[in-house]
């Protein structure tokens, strides 16, 4: 069995998951001199699944989760330390898309070779690659990669992140419950049910209305008079109003006022100060101490909210919390909804820094899943920093794939997810499902299909057809006369054991090989991405199992552009005692034919105009029995259709079976067709029980893709 050759060294190399899609590798020779430096950066995009209202999570990208990045950093010796990142797109300009594309594409690459032990180098190294703005850039990606960093010091050391420091986090840290109620008929259930779960104090989310916000803090400290209760508006106030509402709000019964205006608004934050009704904390505009020590200066708060996962990682935070407690001044411990990673991280922040005042860490309130082997646990409304080196917990990486698979359609449109292929961004236009024809659902682009799958069990395949863009014909056939085994993108065998699977048995219909589809399983996203899943069995003449195959299909939501991925895994069994797989023989070989070679994945294309064909090293050059055989990482098949210029793309997994995949291409007077013809150079033979997996990606675009543009789409995947 050939396997694919390792790509060419690089000095920098970065394994990427973003959009919770498979991995892809790039490898080269360790970083000279560093033996244990940074090897390998993986960054998993994912969302936790949600109970309760909160504000942030709302509209279109928050209901569908709770979304995170989790960072894993494998040194060159093998030691791995797990960090996470946590954006909210209500709650900053980075979203869950940013913070993959920036790990990916920039944070990623540069730290590779690094010395994990060098910390503030990491930081630099980051600020160079991303510039900063206002203050640091890009911080809550940061964070993903500053506490990774940490659990390697803290495990390579022995000792937790809290040790490091010099310092101990092993108290329990009381947590503050938080109370979003959207009407104020809420409110009395969302207290008891804090209760119920042993909290006793409380932080209420405020702004824009006043008297509703008033109204719900005279509730609350009603309800909970010897609570420690804390107001946030999260910038929500106009400076007038913040002025206005502030000294009634401490009549209510609130200790402390949260981000009553935006943070840019210095002179609103100066009166609040001089007002003196409430202590001001600040939050979403403090990033650095350097902004902090301006803001102190200024005299525009009593304190800080700290948020490890806003500041850029930890490194940032403790420093913050050490001006503050220097200068004499207050600072409280919330959060971001924190999963996790991210959760241990700040416990061990906190703990370390004897955090008094209740946390308002409402991770454990409103998110349902945990990826850690010992999930943090509230006890009596208190959380205990996590004990262990570094950060004190372990992944299971086991849920980690179940959650990033089940996450997967949700950020379709990431830059290097399913979309990221294409252009990123959403279809303007009007898009819906369709399961009227029995036997097949598609998804229609103002009211046209986009793409139709076929999975009627009386069928002898199934496939899809049509694939298009909105607005143009076509892009596949199905069925032609000259070929009506054919079948716009489809999988078959050849040959199983001499039997055809291909071509349709003399007078009949179909196959005298049967592929039966035993279960089928389809998930429709609101999205408009899609899950398939199915399980099949290769049948001989008379019955006999000869082969079963596990398919899995994502289907990306289309992009801005119309384009969309289809990412195809097979997973085959053998069944009977031996099986070969097996195709018409080469020229060259015994009995050997011009058109020999094919099996697999397959696409027959209607006949564009000015056609043309592309893989990874260079435009095809067809021969003049207007085929092409050659090995590479990714094919391309373009042309014009309806007016438009449009193509089909497959893309090659390197751990597939003879890859790089070895490819079969026909442009005829009356045919264009083009397969990874998998088993084109040799048969393979198995044995009961024998397996492997089959992974591709199937791109519908529009435009010409050159061999540059196939291997963008290499490198993004």
């Amino acid at each position: 069995m050939r396997r694919n050759p390792s790509p060419a060294p690089t000095r920098r190399r970065f394994l990427q998951a973003c959009a919770a899609l498979p991995l892809v590798t790039v490898r080269g020779p360790r970083w000279p001199g560093a033996a244990d430096g940074i090897e390998l950066i993986e960054a998993f995009a994912l969302r936790y699944p949600m109970t309760g209202h909160f504000k942030f999570f709302t509209g279109p990208h928050g209901a569908k989760g709770r979304a995170s990045v989790l960072v894993k950093i494998t040194t060159a010796d093998g030691l791995v330390g797990w960090g996470q990142s946590v954006p909210i797109a209500r709650w900053s300009y980075e979203t869950l898309e940013t913070v993959a594309t920036v790990l990916r594409e920039y944070f990623g690459p540069a730290l590779l070779g690094h010395d994990p032990a060098d910390l503030e180098g990491a930081h630099r190294t980051m600020g160079a690659t991303v510039a900063d703005g206002f203050s640091s850039g890009m911080p809550i990606a940061r964070a993903g990669i500053d506490l990774a960093l940490h659990d390697l010091i803290g495990k390579r050391a022995g000792k937790s992140v809290a040790e490091l420091w010099g310092r101990k986090a092993t108290d329990p840290l009381r947590l503050s419950w938080t109370v979003n109620p959207r009407t104020l008929d809420e409110t009395e259930a969302l207290v008891a049910e804090g209760r119920r779960r042993g909290y006793r104090d409380f932080n209420i989310k405020v702004a824009p209305d006043p008297d509703f916000d008033l109204e719900l803090a005279r509730q609350v400290r009603a309800l909970a008079p010897q609570a420690f209760l804390w107001a946030d508006a999260n910038g929500g106030y106009a400076p007038e109003t913040a002025l206005e509402v502030a000294p009634k709000l401490a009549e209510a019964g609130v200790d402390v006022f949260e981000a009553p205006i935006k943070p840019n608004q210095i002179a609103g934050y100066q009166a609040l100060k001089r007002q003196g009704a409430l202590p001001i904390l600040m939050d979403e505009g403090v990033v650095s101490p350097v902004e902090l020590r301006e803001f102190i200066r200024l005299g525009m708060l009593d304190g800080v909210a700290m948020k490890p996962a806003r500041c850029g990682g930890l490194l940032s935070a403790r420093r913050q919390i050490e001006l503050l407690e220097r200068e004499g001044l207050m600072w409280l411990g919330s959060g971001l909804t924190d999963p996790d990673v991210s959760l241990a991280a700040t416990l061990l922040l906190y703990g370390a820094f004897g955090l008094q005042k209740p946390a308002a860490l409402n991770g454990p309130q409103f998110l349902t899943e945990s990826l850690l082997k010992q999930p943090l646990e509230v006890v009596d409304g208190a959380l205990t920093p996590p004990a262990g080196p570094g950060l004190g917990v372990e992944v299971d990486e086991d849920k980690l794939a179940e959650l990033v698979a089940a996450s997967r359609g949700g950020v379709s449109s990431a830059p290097g997810g399913a979309a990221g292929a294409v252009a990123a961004g959403a279809f303007a236009g009007d898009l819906s499902w369709d399961e009227s024809a029995a036997g097949s659902t598609a998804l229609r682009a103002d009211g046209q299909d986009l793409w139709r799958f076929h999975h009627d069990p009386g069928l002898p395949f199934s496939y899809f057809h049509p694939l298009a863009l909105p607005g143009t014909p076509s892009l596949t056939v199905d069925a032609p006369a000259d070929h009506v085994h054919h079948h716009g993108l489809w999988f078959s065998w050849k040959y199983i054991n001499g039997v055809n699977y291909w071509e349709n048995a003399p007078g009949r219909d179909r196959p005298a090989g049967r592929s039966s589809i035993e279960e089928l399983k389809e998930t429709l996203r609101p999205d408009h991405s899609a899950g398939i899943g199915m399980r099949l069995l290769y049948l001989s003449p008379d019955g006999e199992r000869m082969l079963a195959e596990t398919r899995e299909l994502e289907i990306s939501a289309p992009a801005a552009d119309g384009g969309y991925a289809i990412d195809w895994t097979s997973r085959f069994t053998a069944l009977a005692e031996t099986v070969l797989l097996d195709r018409t023989p080469l020229p060259g070989e015994p009995n050997g034919q011009a058109w020999g070679g094919y099996a697999g994945l397959s696409v027959r294309l209607a006949q564009l105009e000015e056609r043309a064909a592309a893989t990874a090293e260079g435009p095809v050059e067809f021969n003049p029995q207007e085929r092409f055989r050659g090995r590479s990482r990714a094919f391309d098949y373009h042309g014009r259709i309806g007016g438009a210029e449009v193509g089909i793309s497959v893309l090659d997994h390197p751990e597939n079976l003879h890859a790089p995949s070895p490819w079969y291409a026909i442009r005829s007077a009356d045919m264009s067709f083009f397969t990874p013809a998998v088993i084109c150079y040799e048969p393979h033979p198995m044995r009961r029980g024998d397996g492997f997996t089959l992974r591709y990606r199937v791109l519908v675009h529009p435009g010409r893709w050159d061999p540059a543009r196939l291997n963008q789409a290499i490198d993004k995947r």
